[in-house]
């Protein structure tokens, strides 16, 4: 759901002998969604606070910008960034009041922004399970992101955190649970044995149901990420229908896929592979022509009767450190409002996680596409997209898309956890150990004969070219614009921090191919002043804190790397 590699599931055995069992119980279950009149949608924009202290003023600045755009709804994704008497250890020293925190919901609730708190209850459970109090709530000893789900213990501490929740939100009619990526789920000792008895999906959502008891009796409805119940079907025979399902795909379009997530065996198949068991199981996954079908577990779950919130991404896993991916979010985004209008679901939400680090300015064209395509569902990906960018810079032409594209390209050493972010896996913010970009590639060397660590030699020459003409292209186009000046600032930025990335990286693979004609003590120069350039940009939307922080994880593993390389730089054994 946060993006996090999917693939870090372990793969299960097939469950399509629960078929027949949810059928018969499906019988029983509310009208198909689409079988309803048509309803005002809920078009969410996702704050998330995990991994950044954002600043009050810029969050007032994205909730008025979001308003104008058209969402109607905010999904407060807020962990430890307020100051909970539930949790006093998991509080960020640069937490909110809840003072300050009432206000900006007061001010979300004045734009016409329905507040929707969210708080992790199975998994990403980091910055609550990293303190020694809580060692005992682990699933999994070795790992801090899974709650022990079966230990009562553990239930009564998220019950009471709930309510809490629900004292400074007031009056809501959503409470999202979490739930996701809970990849420990049910493997200590006491909740194995209960997943023996009844399977992990019953133990999922027996749950669920338990700590969603109390919403349910104020009438607020319970909201849960699909891909733990998908996982484990078993689940949807126990877990009510008045739950909302947050169906969460960052790859799908409006166009048949190559590939679909079949998310009860965590891997992405093509046609010829799905087998008629996964067609038995998901029988919504292939459509009357023998396409694949996108998004198709959004059908699967409304036939099962569930209201679906199918969620999209403007930042996910295979983002660079400074900018997003122009073409997978775009069309990701516009394809599951499209799907939205068309089977009239409940709503569509962007999510956009904290921990992949770039800021809402290099997101504003594409978190714009998902009101204007709710409004506009018959117009072509491509008028859409020009329609964007005319409302973000006041020009449509299609050079500013291709130099986002360019500039955004990811690439080894500037994105995701072969940076220090990310690197355990988890959200957890702590930095890469001594050596790590040295173990990282020693891995990558080992993996299929070293085939890996050629394709990223590839990735990281290819990047070079694209990154130079998108910063080209950017500044042919400084000339037409007309507003979004802040956008355009901010993927200006990126554009400087991408170039110089791509130097580093560059010198990385000199070094271990024994060709390194830099001085390793300028290059740690270098990277000591874009860090510190990088701590002066973010802190115009993070606190001063957690910039230096984000910089750290950026920079510090590289910088660690060249301490260790030798003057004349290392020669390959």
């Amino acid at each position: 759901m946060n993006g996090i590699n999917t693939m870090l599931f372990t793969k299960s055995k097939s469950v399509s002998v629960l078929l027949c069992a949810l059928t018969l119980f499906v019988s029983a279950a509310t009208a198909h969604p689409t079988d309803k009149l048509p309803r005002k949608p809920l078009i969410v924009f996702h704050l998330d606070m995990n991994s950044v202290a954002l600043r009050p003023e810029y969050i007032r600045k994205w909730l008025k910008r979001a308003a104008d755009m058209g969402y109607n709804a905010v999904l407060w994704e807020v962990e430890g960034k307020v100051k909970w008497k539930t949790c006093p250890e998991c509080v960020s020293p640069d937490a909110f009041s809840k003072k300050t925190f009432r206000k900006l919901l007061a001010y979300s609730r004045s734009l016409g922004l329905e507040p929707i708190p969210l708080l992790q209850t199975v998994g990403h459970a980091e910055y609550v399970l990293r303190h020694k109090k809580y060692f005992s709530f682990r699933e999994d000893p070795e790992r801090y992101d899974c709650y022990a789900t079966c230990k009562p213990e553990v239930r009564k501490f998220i019950e009471k955190w709930i309510h809490e929740y629900l004292r400074l939100f007031g009056h809501v009619k959503y409470f999202h649970l979490g739930g996701d990526e809970a990849y420990a789920f049910a493997t200590s000792p006491a909740c194995a044995r209960d997943a023996k008895t009844i399977g992990k999906g019953k133990l999922y959502a027996e749950y669920m149901k338990k700590i969603a008891a109390p919403l349910i009796k104020r009438g607020i409805r319970p909201c849960i990420w699909g891909d733990m119940a998908l996982k484990y079907p078993d689940a949807f025979t126990v877990l009510p229908r008045n739950f909302v399902i947050w169906d969460w795909n960052y790859w799908d379009t409006d166009t048949s896929p190559r590939k679909v997530m079949l998310w009860n065996q965590s891997r992405m198949v093509t046609a010829e592979q799905l087998t008629p068991q996964d067609k038995e199981l998901f029988p919504q996954i292939i459509d009357h022509d023998g396409n694949l079908r996108p998004f198709y577990t959004a059908d699967y779950l409304m036939n099962l009767g569930y209201d679906v919130v199918l969620s999209s991404s403007a930042r996910s896993y295979g983002d660079g450190v400074f900018a997003g991916r122009e073409y997978v979010h775009a069309l990701n985004i516009i394809g599951a409002a499209k799907k939205t209008v068309a089977d009239n679901l409940l709503g569509t939400c962007v999510t956009s996680w904290a921990v992949r680090i770039p800021n809402y300015e290099t997101q504003e064209t594409w978190l714009y596409l998902a009101p204007l395509t709710m409004a506009n569902s018959r117009l072509s990906d491509e008028q859409l997209i020009a329609r964007s960018a005319e409302y973000v810079f006041g020009d449509s032409s299609n050079e500013i898309v291709r130099a986002l594209a360019d500039v955004g390209y990811p690439f080894p050493f500037g994105d995701d956890n072969t940076t220090g972010i990310m690197w355990t896996g988890m959200k957890d913010s702590r930095p890469a150990p001594p050596g790590y970009i040295d173990s990282l590639i020693g891995a990558w060397r080992k993996l299929d004969d070293g085939a890996r660590w050629d394709e990223n030699v590839r990735t990281i020459d290819s990047a070079g070219k694209k990154i130079e003409r998108g910063m080209e292209e950017l500044d042919d186009f400084i000339p037409k614009v007309t507003k979004g000046f802040d956008a355009l600032y901010s993927w200006r930025k990126a554009a400087y921090f991408q170039y110089w990335g791509w130097v580093i990286a560059n010198d990385i693979v000199r070094n271990e191919n024994g060709h390194l004609h830099s001085n390793p003590r300028k290059i740690i120069a270098l990277l000591r002043r874009l860090k510190s350039d990088y701590i002066h940009w973010a802190k115009s939307w993070m606190t001063p804190a957690s910039a230096n922080q984000n910089a750290g994880l950026i920079y510090d593993a590289l910088i660690d790397y060249f301490s260790n390389v030798p003057a004349g730089g290392t020669k390959p054994e």
